[in-house]
């Protein structure tokens, strides 16, 4: 089911919001003497007020220790979110990582004093459709892809991408 350039245009605004977060925390954005801008500190906030225990257990003794590394992954992660949701590229595919990508935030940031508890929802969801109605058709890359493969028959790589598509 394809419902259009409204979802299209949906879509795009969420590629862009991903590409704007991401940028905030590029690798030579500096906050508080450390890169990767206010990652650093909003993962603080996350141990100091946690959702889940063993969440906070994570990031302090896993993620803060190797820092660089997971301040890298997020960056390429929201850079491939964003990409993919702009371009309708593999739109299914990036909006399941978009949702998931969220649901851990939300593990860490729930709790947070003065973060929307509600957020959640408008920031998953919108992704979840995307991925069943494959978002990246119209006024995307994903509608040439699809047509490109029309002709293959499904199996192996042709149906991963169509999955993904």
């Amino acid at each position: 089911m394809v419902v259009g350039w409204p979802i299209a245009i949906f879509r795009i605004i969420f590629g862009i919001v991903y590409l704007d977060m991401a940028l905030q925390k590029a690798p030579w954005v500096v906050s508080g003497g450390q890169r990767y801008g206010w990652l650093y500190g909003w993962l603080q906030q996350e141990i100091a007020h946690p959702t889940f225990g063993w969440y906070a257990a994570f990031l302090k003794n896993l993620v803060v220790p190797n820092f660089g590394l997971f301040g890298l992954l997020t960056f390429v992660t929201e850079i491939a979110l964003g990409v993919g949701l702009l371009l309708g590229l593999l739109t299914r595919l990036a909006g399941l990582g978009g949702a998931l990508w969220q649901v851990n935030i939300a593990l860490g940031a729930y709790s947070v004093p003065g973060e929307w508890y509600w957020i959640w929802a408008l920031l998953i969801v919108p992704q979840c459709v995307f991925v069943a109605c494959g978002a990246g058709r119209p006024l995307g890359v994903d509608g040439a892809i699809r047509t490109k493969l029309a002709p293959l028959p499904d199996r192996g790589w042709v149906t991963l991408v169509r999955l993904a598509t």
